[in-house]
């Protein structure tokens, strides 16, 4: 077997599994190098409860850096280019990062630019940093309004803007000052959570109900001013306090590279993942995954589908190194937690590329979903590093 390089773009979910697996089945002679331009995994997962002070900062992140002591090469640098010619990456501090095999987990980034006002009045926990920002305005919170929204599909976990709300209403409530918070939900979905179909959609629409938040669908924001989102229908949402999902886009690199299509993302093969260019793979919330068959166009954006993927693509990798072993295909499995308050969740699973349709399970809020999601937490901390 010939000394090969597999190159590994994003340190997220995606990213982090693939490298693990690929050096699990690789020898020393392959070289498994994980670019990543943070010096810590975050796990959104937690940001949720990092919103409300259940988590501090530090422990919902590890250093990318405990990689290496099992022989993953971390490289700390962004990605700038991808040569898929030459197969040669260039960083802003590393002009030639070659590979023979790549895998893109660069993930999608946000566009608070797309939308007037976004930056300046909207708060989300779509990365770390935000999330804490939200979490102090959250305790500084007195009274009045507070608008959950989302401004544009498709986005990470389908399910997170609904919690929040959830959320959010039961910290109010706890602190005795829900008869002083008025919520309303926005979005330009025409239900809740569609990609898990019009069912589920409904329960979620119900858990909204019970809570007295106000559900607004197809609504399309397109400027937010001081304390006021006006959307696309001529309507507005006055608000005291904005929670809102941000755009999300490709990055500039994968965009440059040609690799996207008109989704805006990357194009693949739902079974192997493997883009239009043999040996370079895209796993996560960068890719764009038909669903012919699913309630939606697109399969949703989510870590357990990050995470299912880069098994896949790591096992075809080695196997093609390697020249025995057998190959893999991803099933389109994906579970999800929705945190509803009361130390309660709810639980999805299923196959979303499952025909005729989608094969989808829902578990109605209980406390062993919750303590389900805390285990996963410590787990997935632990396990990777």
């Amino acid at each position: 077997m010939s000394s090969k390089t597999v190159l590994i773009l994003g340190g997220g979910v995606g990213g982090l599994v693939a490298s693990n697996v690929l050096r699990e089945k690789l020898g020393a002679q392959t070289t498994i190098r994980l670019v990543e331009r943070k010096r810590q995994f975050q796990f959104p997962p937690s940001y949720p409860w990092l919103m409300l002070g259940q988590r501090k900062p530090e422990q919902v992140q590890k250093d990318l850096g405990l990689l290496k002591k099992k022989g993953i090469e971390v490289v700390n640098d962004e990605v700038e280019s991808i040569d898929i010619d030459r197969k040669v990456v260039k960083g802003k501090e590393n002009d030639d990062l070659s590979y023979d095999y790549l895998i893109i987990a660069l993930g999608a980034e946000y566009a608070p630019d797309a939308i007037p006002g976004f930056k300046e009045h909207a708060h989300h926990i779509y990365d770390l940093d935000s999330a804490v920002r939200f979490k102090e305005a959250v305790e500084k919170f007195e009274g009045g309004t507070i608008a959950v929204g989302v401004s544009r599909t498709p986005f990470k976990c389908p399910a997170a803007p609904y919690e929040t709300a959830l959320l959010l209403e039961d910290y109010y409530s706890k602190k005795g000052m829900r008869d002083r918070v008025k919520f309303e939900f926005f979005t330009p979905e025409g239900s809740p959570v569609p990609s898990v179909g019009p069912e589920i959609g409904s329960k979620v629409a119900e858990f909204l109900k019970s809570k007295n938040i106000s559900y607004h669908p197809k609504l399309k924001v397109t400027e937010i001013r001081d304390g006021e989102a006006r959307f696309e229908n001529g309507e507005s949402i006055s608000f005291d306090l904005l929670f809102c999902v941000p755009p999300h886009k490709a990055s500039k690199p994968v965009v440059d590279a040609k690799l996207t299509d008109e989704t805006g993302w990357i194009p693949v093969n739902p079974r192997t993942l493997e883009t239009k260019h043999n040996g370079i793979y895209a796993v996560g919330d960068v890719t764009s995954l038909p669903t012919p068959n699913g309630y939606v166009p697109l399969l949703p954006k989510a870590g357990v589908f990050a995470h299912g993927q880069a098994e896949v693509v790591a096992n075809n990798i080695s196997v093609q190194i390697k020249g025995r072993g057998k190959m893999k295909e991803w099933d389109g499995h994906g579970s999800c937690f929705l945190e509803v308050g009361h130390g309660e969740s709810a639980f999805v699973k299923g196959r979303f590329l499952a025909e005729p349709k989608p094969e989808i399970e829902f578990h109605m809020p209980e406390r062993v979903w919750h303590m389900q999601k805390v285990l996963f937490e410590k787990y997935w901390m632990r396990h990777w590093f």
